[in-house]
């Protein structure tokens, strides 16, 4: 059996060991593979000959790989799935990024300058394991693609290993080669390490793949029997467990590897030749191993310690059932008592695991080595980990298992299959058995969150464009965006350098998923060049000192200008009439005199918005309301009447997150619709243009029924696919001007009942605009 996987792996990790060689990881990759064939190219030839030999391995790799492509490939747009469950992706691909470009080099503490930095810096302080990510990150530098749109790609590559190494150990068990394919594509693939792996899960994935490569290699060619360049595939399999997974595999590799040494010892006549060639294989594992090995030490004192205890992203603990395979949720985070199949899923897995240990009780009799070490190894990690850690890292503690006990449950299906009826009853209940995991599937791929493609297209542009123009402030919780704005040295709120973000008094207090420019303390905000934001409809402008540079579909950049007057004061308001009573006027007047005679007011009117909100209880039963948004759990629509000030071409913008088609109707026609527009709460994405009247207009806000597409099912909660909130409209042509005034001019204006998003008292260096003057572009 040959180790593709293995080898990538192995070849990326020695080569991004040091930063010399990192950036070079993709070409090395190259070089290998044309190697390779030059010196196998007889081999090769033949085997690359179509041949109906392809058939059923094919399928056993195409069917897990496809499960994981499927949710992206038909959206018809690249991107990952699992976006916003957890921030975990982000870091995965900040982590793949700098190793294929800096390799194992550990920023400098001091020197972190920047979200993406500060990551870095954590992971390789503490020498996460990056074997997978290195692979990530160097394939995506060959191919010249950002790892971000490669990520889900190299996600199928791995769980189709998986599926090909389980139809390789499922050869004694089932002897029919299409029953073995179904049989292998479905292990792949278990509920819960499928949704954890549409998650961003790739180290998990890479080291249950890795270990059942390490198996079917060892069975295939056992060591007692190998010769010495024949043992070097499973001496790669070793090394690419470990490096994907550190010593967080010693369990499941230590089981594995002493059963296998320990049957070998006993069963083979000539022991020192066993013994030997054992030797062989581990001096050759650790040899390829000592990058690793090297990075693991620093991760040591973690692993050998007191494991994690703490949840994850988990709401509640899952129970060791779902190792088992069946997993009837489209959300393994939360309870299954909120999907209304509790029973039913632990029957199901009650009898598939049944069924597994009548496949581990049939590989004991026939010693069938590959399922019997891998399903011994299984259990025992299984409890030595569930022991010693808690409910996060048992949950990956499932995701590895869950595939060994699919096998063995296949596996001990087929033992029925003796006789003419028994036949058939074997058939169906490995069409059973894999019917249980693809159900719990569906409903994952129905409901799983996917990146908005135009979205993070436009910032990875924006990331292109300005970089080395920073640093640059990125005010909003978006780990994918501090990955994609890397090269502008962006700070964000996930992973705030020092976690040093800076707030005004008059910021909203607790979590924000967004701030406003006016809630950001001035002098923080003085320390970037740069800023970006998502576009929203009422969104201050930034302070008179920063010019804006472009606005996009969804993001806004800004430049601070050097020459610009010094702000003395920025007083932030709502943009409401008649907010400014006579005692702030006079504070204004107060403030601009006590800065001197050369001072002067500028002003920013407030953004002209319009918001219909649907009223409450106006959803239907099944829409939860939070606030003003609905959480839409099924099809529906909100509909209502509002009042628009002037006729004009408006910009409609919905609230939320949204998976499903939402569409936005004025007057009983179409202003736009919206898919796969998943956000973090209290964004806006923009829905179309229409050119509408002053006065009454109906408004209706439709979700329709759910698809087979991916995303468009509804989730079990969270509200990143279901959210739908208020409408807002703006007239077009609304810029970001900005006006000017004398501190005695202005105290009239101060009383006028206008509606203003911010007042600021300047000392210019140089006499400012005239009022009214045009804003900088």
């Amino acid at each position: 059996m040959d180790t593709p996987l293995a080898g990538l792996v192995v070849v990326v990790v020695i080569f991004t060991l040091l930063s010399q060689t990192a950036p070079l990881a993709g070409v090395a990759l190259a070089l290998v593979a044309v190697v390779g064939f030059v010196v196998a190219r007889r081999e090769v030839r033949g085997d690359l000959r179509p041949s109906r030999s392809w058939l059923w391995p094919g399928l056993a790799a195409l069917l897990p790989a496809g499960s994981v492509a499927a949710p992206i490939v038909l959206t018809g747009q690249a991107g990952l799935t699992g976006y916003g469950r957890i921030v975990d992706t982000g870091h995965q691909l900040m982590l793949a990024d700098w190793l294929s470009e800096k390799g194992r080099t550990v920023p400098i503490e001091g020197l972190v300058d920047s979200s993406y930095i500060r990551q870095v810096f954590q992971l390789t302080n503490v020498g996460y394991p990056g074997g997978s990510q290195a692979a990530l990150g160097a394939t995506s530098d060959l191919l010249g693609i950002d790892a971000l749109w490669t990520y889900q790609v190299f996600l199928a590559l791995v769980a189709g290993t998986l599926g090909l190494a389980l139809y390789s150990l499922l050869a004694r068990a089932i002897s029919t080669p299409g029953w073995r394919a179904l049989a292998a594509g479905v292990a792949a693939q278990p509920t819960i390490l499928y949704s954890y792996t549409l998650a961003g899960g790739i180290k998990e994935l890479s080291a249950v793949a890795a270990l059942a490569v390490l198996a079917a290699l060892l069975v295939h060619r056992r060591p007692a029997d190998a010769t010495p360049r024949e043992l070097l595939p499973a001496a790669l399999a070793v090394a690419c467990a470990f490096a994907v997974f550190s010593l967080g595999i010693v369990p499941w590799l230590g089981m594995l590897v002493g059963l296998l040494l320990a049957v070998d010892l006993a069963t083979r006549p000539r022991r020192l030749r066993t013994v030997g060639r054992w030797a062989m294989l581990g001096v050759a594992a650790l040899v390829i191993c000592l990058p690793t090995v090297q990075v693991s030490v620093k991760l040591a004192p973690t692993a050998t310690g007191a494991l994690p205890l703490d949840l994850g992203n988990l709401a509640v603990p899952v129970p060791a059932w779902a190792a088992v395979g069946p997993w009837l949720t489209g959300d393994h985070r939360f309870p299954l008592e909120f999907t209304g199949r509790e029973t039913l899923t632990y029957l199901l897995a009650a009898i598939v695991l049944a069924f597994a240990v009548l496949g581990l009780a049939r590989a004991v009799r026939r010693v069938d080595l590959g399922l019997l070490a891998l399903g011994v190894a299984a259990v025992v990690a299984l409890v030595y980990v569930t022991d010693r850690a808690g409910p996060w890292i048992d949950l990956k503690a499932f995701t590895i298992t869950a595939p060994i006990t699919m096998a063995l449950a296949f596996a001990g299906a087929w033992v029925l299959c003796r006789g003419r009826w028994l036949r058939w009853v074997a058939r169906g209940a490995m069409v059973a058995i894999a019917a249980t995991v693809l159900a719990g599937n569906a409903l994952v791929y129905n409901g799983i969150s996917v990146t908005p493609f135009d979205r993070f297209a436009e910032l990875e542009r924006l990331g292109e464009v300005y970089a080395g123009q920073g640093p640059t402030l990125f005010p909003a919780f978006e780990e994918l965006g501090e990955y994609l704005l890397r090269d502008a040295g962006a700070t964000g709120i996930v992973n705030a350098p020092q976690s040093r973000f800076v707030l005004s008094p008059s910021a909203l207090p607790g979590m924000a998923f967004a701030r406003d420019p006016d809630e950001i303390d001035l002098a923080f905000l003085d320390e970037f060049d740069l800023l970006i934001l998502r576009r929203a409809p009422a969104a201050s402008r930034p302070p008179s000192n920063w010019r804006l540079e472009e606005r996009g579909t969804y993001y806004e950049v800004w430049r601070r200008r050097e020459d610009a007057p010094r702000v003395v004061a920025h007083l932030a308001l709502r943009g409401e009439p008649g907010e400014r009573d006579a005692g702030f006027c006079r504070d204004v007047g107060a403030t601009a005199r006590d800065a001197g005679p050369d001072a002067w007011i500028a002003y920013a009117p407030a953004p002209d918005v319009v918001r219909y909100t649907a009223q409450p209880g106006s959803g239907p039963p099944t829409w939860a309301q939070n606030g003003p948004e609905f959480v839409a759990n099924g099809p529906g629509r909100l509909k209502g009447t509002m009042e628009l000030p002037r006729q004009a071409a408006y910009t409609v913008w919905l609230q939320g997150s949204i998976g499903r088609q939402v569409r936005v109707l004025v007057d009983g026609e179409e202003v736009g619709a919206v898919r796969w527009e998943e956000s973090y709460p209290g964004q806006h994405v923009p829905v179309g243009t229409a050119g509408l009247a002053a006065g009454r207009h109906t408004v209706e806000i439709v979700r329709g029924g759910g698809t087979l597409l991916p995303g468009t099912g509804n989730e079990l909660a969270g509200g990143l696919t279901t959210t739908i909130g208020p409408l807002a409209f703006v007239p077009e042509g609304q810029g970001t001007r900005l006006r000017y005034a004398e501190p005695a001019a202005f105290r009239d204006l101060c009383a006028e009942r206008v509606g203003l998003d911010w007042v600021e008292v300047l000392v210019p260096p140089q006499a400012p605009p005239g009022d009214g003057a045009r804003a900088p572009r």
